[in-house]
């Protein structure tokens, strides 16, 4: 007896330990790899979610291969083939150093996919390491519940949760500001290593344990009975919501209210605390407070905007100023996030199964996890042309809530099927649940319907949806003379035209007069009388109307869709009333130019200007050092780099001002305040050039600049290896 408690007193630390390291290694290794690849791709945030997805699926083949090996090998022959998939793994660490090779880089042709590519680059580089961490924690968990009797192999589950959202949180708050990219690498390389012998360690403990009790015998039949049908449907259907719930939730917040960087931290962290909640102890979930609680904010989200108004009508403007602001609207729907995902997560423990059909379980979450990430990341892009699975999740949550708060406190129901729940008597509960659902979705409507009818003069004649975001058209009628097409990217303007013809050629938005990318211009026509004008970003077009006769202007733009609205004559006519000569490169700029560079030599642009926006965010990848050398030789002697670095949230300035001097190039800085009556938006360029002449001429002008934009801050230098938005973020 002494000798087996000794023997629990060295297994459960070294069981923790591995699990724990597994999980933390599993979502360092996210972030890392899509860091690295994110420039390949126009660093577009949609990197990321596909990214996810491919994680999604290869942990469900993780615990496929968990179920399989504990369900139809010996116990010998479970360990001999973890040790050899730990080896295999080992080694693809060691020589590949999960560094994606040069080899695979997208050619940045119009046409390739972005997320085939993405799977091909993720498995070449990280697959089979992510494979072996995906299966090891079921895996131990099984053989945890074989050889240490009487103890719950579910907190094994919690506290791998905690390992995931430590190593999340830890990575931009400590790990990218502090190490590069290869740093990191070699660093999470080392760590696998360590984690592969803490698993040897294990492997060979329950090897001992079982040869002590003779039992290296194929596996007997489980004990207790097998899960039913409903109950194996709901171990698939309760993760899939949650996952759907918490990308949609995610993509809407990104989209349509902030896009705040880094923002995607916190909705991921909730996903993981909720599973660490739900499943450390019963006593954390209470049912029906969940519920409830869940169906009121979900009314709250899917009537965020009427709700404010009405607020704003009873309380003042001040009070529903409040609540409009951007930070307050998140808060609203991480806090019904969060909700949601406790009921799911709650609700999927309380029907966890005993320990001998632990894989099968894992299997059918991991299952649930991916169909959610299919709907959302494949199904619905294909389906939809803006994010409609969001209200279809808040449906399906009310749907949740409504059946959680009408059971009432009911155990965990048993096999026999759904009848076994114990509804509450009271017909008034369902009653109120199915009111719920309803005034949810038909606020969800009004909310649709405000958007789109609320003012007569606004209307959308074209929405799309691709890998790159969301995009509409919008055909304005109010003012009269003002009447115009308004092009946005999720919810951010990049260009509006005139409809009269006489007004159609004016520069409006960010492009308009005073503006620095317009003084630029002006100053390189002075220089010349052919000037060559690159843009990286095409939006509608709006600086093809600086260009004169015999003028070149080159646009760089990612997105197709981009372009077919530029290009489309009923809504925008600045590229097909361009005096000068116009030309649309597909694909991403930053590839383009370097494959140019590579086969025909620098184009000697006469000014290049940086307006790729990605939501309200330039692309990382487009403010490195590598990038500016790229931009720096493609200039002309003397030429300007104008880069747009209007933002909502953060200062890009320090940023661009480090690039600058470490490239070698004076600066000068100029901000406009709006001028809604012309319909010029607030608008802060930066002006590059090795001519000082010109940049002496063009002194820094920011009186209008609001002061949270005038902060002192120093930034180490951006590189495709390190760049951190956590010191723009303090």
């Amino acid at each position: 007896m002494a000798t087996s408690r000794n023997r629990e007193r060295w297994l459960v630390p070294i069981f923790a330990l591995t699990v724990f390291t597994s999980a933390f290694l599993l979502f360092q290794v996210q972030p890392l790899i899509s860091k690295f690849i994110l420039p390949w791709f126009g660093g577009s945030p949609a990197v990321w979610t596909a990214a996810m997805l491919f994680f999604q699926a290869v942990l469900f083949g993780g615990y496929l291969y968990a179920h399989l090996t504990t369900s139809r090998l010996s116990a010998t022959r479970q360990c001999q083939v973890h040790v050899g998939l730990l080896t295999v793994a080992v080694a693809a660490v060691l020589l590949t150093r999960i560094m994606p090779p040069a080899w695979l880089r997208p050619s940045g042709a119009a046409g390739e996919s972005p997320l085939a590519r993405i799977f091909v680059l993720l498995g070449v580089t990280v697959g089979l390491p992510y494979f072996a961490l995906s299966s090891t924690g079921p895996l131990l968990q099984r053989w945890f519940s074989q050889v240490i009797a009487g103890r719950s192999p579910y907190r094994l589950f919690a506290l791998s949760n905690v390992g995931s959202l430590l190593a999340l949180l830890s990575y931009p708050l400590c790990i990218e500001p502090l190490w590069g990219g290869r740093t990191q690498a070699a660093c999470w390389s080392i760590c696998f290593v360590v984690f592969a012998v803490c698993c040897g360690i294990c492997v060979n403990e329950v090897r001992t344990a079982r040869a002590r009790t003779a039992a290296d015998e194929p596996p007997s039949p489980v004990s207790s009975a097998p899960a039913g049908g409903w109950r194996r449907t709901a171990w698939i259907a309760l993760p899939a919501l949650a996952s759907v719930m918490f990308l949609a939730v995610t993509n809407e917040v990104c989209q349509n209210v902030a896009s705040v960087p880094l923002l995607w931290i916190v909705p991921l962290s909730l996903y993981l605390l909720s599973f660490i909640i739900a499943f450390d102890h019963p006593r954390w979930y209470w049912r029906q407070g969940c519920g409830l609680a869940s169906a009121a904010t979900l009314l709250l989200m899917a009537g965020y905007e009427p709700m404010t108004g009405m607020f704003a009508t009873l309380c003042g403007d001040s009070a529903g100023a409040f609540f409009d602001h951007w930070w307050v609207e998140t808060a609203v729907y991480f806090a019904g996030l969060s909700l949601v995902l406790l009921m799911c997560h709650g609700e999927l423990a309380r029907l966890k199964p005993a320990a001998d059909h632990l894989t099968a379980y894992y299997l059918s979450m991991s299952l649930g996890g991916a169909i959610g990430g299919l709907l959302v990341n494949l199904v619905a892009p294909q389906v939809f042309t803006t994010f409609h699975e969001f209200p279809l999740g808040l449906f399906a949550s009310a749907v949740l809530a409504t059946l959680v708060v009408a059971s009432g406190g009911a155990a965990a129901p048993p096999a026999a099927g759904p009848a076994a729940v114990r509804w509450s008597r009271p017909v008034g509960r369902v009653a109120a649940g199915i009111f719920g659902m309803l005034a949810l979705f038909g606020i969800w409507h009004w909310r649709l319907a405000a958007d789109e009818a609320g003012d007569a003069t606004v209307r959308t004649v074209h929405r799309a949806r691709s890998f790159y975001g969301t995009l509409s058209v919008q055909n304005r009628t109010a003012g009269g003379e003002n009447a115009n097409f308004t092009f946005c990217s999720g919810h951010i303007v990049h260009g509006s035209q005139f409809v009269l013809p006489d007004r159609r050629h004016l520069p409006l938005t960010y492009y308009g007069e005073c503006s620095g990318v317009r003084m630029a211009i002006e100053h390189v026509q002075r220089s010349s009388e052919r000037c060559h004008i690159g843009v990286v970003g095409l939006g509608v077009g709006t600086l093809a109307t600086y260009a004169r006769p015999g003028d070149r202007v080159r646009f760089y733009e990612i997105n197709p869709q981009v372009a077919d609205v530029a290009r489309n004559t009923s809504w925008f006519r600045y590229l097909a009333d361009c005096k000068g000569e116009v030309e649309v490169v597909l694909g991403d700029a930053r590839l383009q130019l370097e494959r140019e560079l590579d086969a025909a030599g620098p184009h000697g642009f006469d000014i290049l200007c940086l307006d790729a926006f990605s939501g309200d965010a330039i692309p990382a990848h487009l403010l490195t050092a590598e990038a500016f050398a790229i931009y720096d030789r493609h200039l002309r002697p003397g030429g300007v780099l104008a880069v747009h670095i209007t933002n909502t949230y953060l200062d890009l300035y320090p940023v661009v001002r480090r690039l600058a001097e470490h490239q070698g190039f004076q600066h000068t800085r100029i901000y406009r305040a709006a001028v809604p009556e012309k319909m010029l938006f607030r608008n802060c360029y930066m002006l590059l050039s090795k001519d000082r002449e010109f940049i002496l001429a063009t002194p820094e002008d920011i009186e209008a600049m609001p002061p949270r934009f005038r902060k002192p801050r120093d930034v180490p230098l951006w590189t495709d290896e390190y760049g951190s938005l956590l010191p723009l973020l303090l």
